[in-house]
């Protein structure tokens, strides 16, 4: 009534008298929108969650296994494969909890894994790169620079023992490399002859500091020793015959233990504390203590630990995944114990994310600390380190595949310790139990768009056969034919129009609310992480003008079609 026009007014005077006229086709188009959201939504978020399960299962776009005991140089060896940008080194443990739970123990070299790891947004409230980047610590360790492209070491020492050369002991070396693992490596033996000799290191090429020197020897039987250990020179030198100096530090530190058990403790059994020697080149003076003649079924060996004075070590702090925090009854800001290596730990948790990458197999959740952290704390409280048991390697976009052949071309690694997340993902697509209920959705969504195009261009038609004398009676009293065409496009475009915009928010709220309950892991579990309900906006659109297509084709040609009113009017009035 307050338009200005005749099209409007007939429009919605059409619309006001016969208001369920268009009924059954709006439901129609309706029901095919709503449908058709649903099977996008289950194909969008049915996929996103196959891409979420990769990222969080393999944690980064390739992740090697241990083949066994880790060495000195391997993870400089995968760092330097073509097509690898960063990698992390990484230890893996389990922490039984109460309840017969176990949660998993993530030590990862946090540095150059701040940016390798894959952690969707919404697991965690801070961003993940300066969330591990502040787990570190903030300085290296001291102890002797290896220069590099050094092929072995050659280590002056000498061995006095007071009962003369009777004694051999076994010497390894601390090599710790560029991403803070500390490696144990056999330097050969040392007789206590009191003479020089060199110790030969085979080493491999990269950034190595030198931080202790240990020995291994039987301990004496009756009666104790004394023993000095001097270190000497230290040569690096180079795969070309160069050789070239190496300054060691003047400040050490050492201790002397014993494994041995005897049955009547005495202070004269025990090694004595050593002393360290303020100037000149590192040397410490120990006594070797004694296993006592009658208890000859005592096998024991002394262990002298020399290490470079190290800056006090950091607390370590951790993240912990919300099911952890359950689990253990813990809170953000707490301090709790945990087992490495089977020696005790202190972590300050410092916050808490929804999930842990790699961590879903843990029923207790998981805890992730910076390696590096854990080692410094072990070497000064114990003398201890943990070496890697498996590597985050953070590749070039798309060269994931490379990388992998590439390892598993290597002739000490077994193909099947390299986990892929592409591969993965591929993995869990070709799942027959998620694509079944995708195919069931858009099946669905086809026919319900097919029965809706049929049911509008019936009702329309129907509708104008029903309307002819009417439209006659228009024509006759001088209402232009094209006026006439836009009055049925109108009535006709509000029903599509008020079927979209209802099918739109139905198949939203049905998709949002369906969606994760429908979308399960091979199984039949709720996949970790969980579902994001993706709804791809071109998508919608699409299916919206494909659905809308028919109906306004069916009305467009109904609004064109000529007809002869003197016809119709005859047909009424019998004249």
């Amino acid at each position: 009534a307050g338009g200005r026009g005749l099209t409007a007014a007939l429009a919605g005077w059409q619309l006001s008298r016969r208001p369920m006229r268009g009924a059954g086709p709006v439901l129609l188009l309706v029901l095919a929108v709503a449908l058709g959201m649903l099977a996008i939504g289950q194909g969008a978020s049915w996929d996103r969650s196959q891409d979420d399960q990769a990222d969080f299962g393999t944690g980064a776009p390739v992740r090697v296994l241990a083949a066994g005991e880790d060495h000195l140089g391997r993870t400089e060896q995968y760092a330097a494969l073509a097509h690898v940008r960063e990698a992390a080194p990484a230890v893996r443990t389990e922490l039984p909890l109460s309840n017969s739970r176990t949660a998993a123990l993530l030590a990862l070299d946090t540095a150059h894994a701040s940016d390798t790891m894959l952690m969707r947004p919404d697991l965690s409230s801070a961003r993940v790169r300066p969330m591990l980047s502040a787990l570190g610590p903030r300085t290296g360790s001291s102890g002797a620079r290896i220069p590099a492209h050094t092929a072995r070491l050659r280590l002056a020492a000498a061995l006095h023992s007071s009962s003369g050369a009777g004694r051999t002991a076994d010497v390894t070396v601390t090599l710790v490399d560029a991403y803070g693992t500390p490696y144990e490596v056999p330097a050969g033996r040392l007789p206590s002859d009191g003479r020089t000799h060199v110790l030969d290191v085979p080493v491999s090429d990269g950034r190595l500091t030198l931080t202790a020197v240990e020995l291994v020897m039987p301990q004496p039987i009756g009666d104790p020793e004394q023993h000095r250990l001097q270190l000497g020179s230290l040569t690096a030198a180079g795969a070309d015959g160069t050789a070239r100096k190496v300054t060691l530090p003047a400040s050490w530190k050492a201790s002397v233990s014993s494994d041995g058990q005897v049955a009547s403790p005495d202070a004269k059994t025990d090694p004595t504390t050593p002393t360290v020697s303020r100037s000149g080149p590192p040397t410490i003076a120990y006594g070797t203590g004694y296993v006592p003649v009658e208890e000859t079924w005592v096998s024991a060996s002394l262990t002298v630990r020399m290490r470079v004075a190290q800056p006090a070590p950091g607390e370590v702090t951790g993240v912990a995944s919300d099911r952890f925090l359950a689990a253990a009854g813990a809170h953000p800001g707490q301090r709790l114990d945990v087992t490495v290596d089977g020696e005790t730990v202190p972590v300050r948790i410092v916050r808490a994310v929804r999930e842990l990458p790699t961590t879903a197999a843990a029923n207790g959740g998981g805890l992730l600390v910076d390696l590096r952290s854990v080692n410094r704390v072990l070497e000064d409280r114990y003398g201890t380190s943990v070496t890697p048991t498996e590597w985050w390697l953070r590749t070039d976009r798309g060269d994931s595949a490379r990388v992998a052949a590439a390892l598993r071309a290597l002739p000490d690694l077994d193909p099947a310790q390299v986990v892929v997340r592409d591969e993965t993902a591929a993995q869990l697509r070709d799942d027959p139990f998620g694509a079944g209920p995708e195919a069931a959705f858009a099946a669905a969504a086809g026919v319900a768009a097919a029965l809706a195009a049929v049911g509008f261009a019936v009702s329309a038609a129907g509708s104008l056969r029903e309307r002819g004398a009417e439209l006659a009676v228009l024509r006759a009293l001088g209402a232009p034919r094209r006026r006439l065409a836009r009055m049925i496009a109108v009535e006709q475009g509000v029903l599509v129009a008020l079927a979209l915009v209802v099918g739109t928010a139905l198949g939203t709220v049905l998709t949002r609310a369906v969606i994760p309950l429908i979308v399960l892991t091979a199984q039949a579990t709720r996949p970790v992480p969980r579902v994001l309900v993706e709804l791809p906006v071109a998508q919608v659109a699409l299916l919206l003008a494909t659905v809308a297509l028919a109906p306004l084709l069916v009305t467009a040609a109904l609004a064109l079609r000529r007809g002869d009113p003197a016809v119709s009017l005859r047909e009424q009035g019998g004249e």
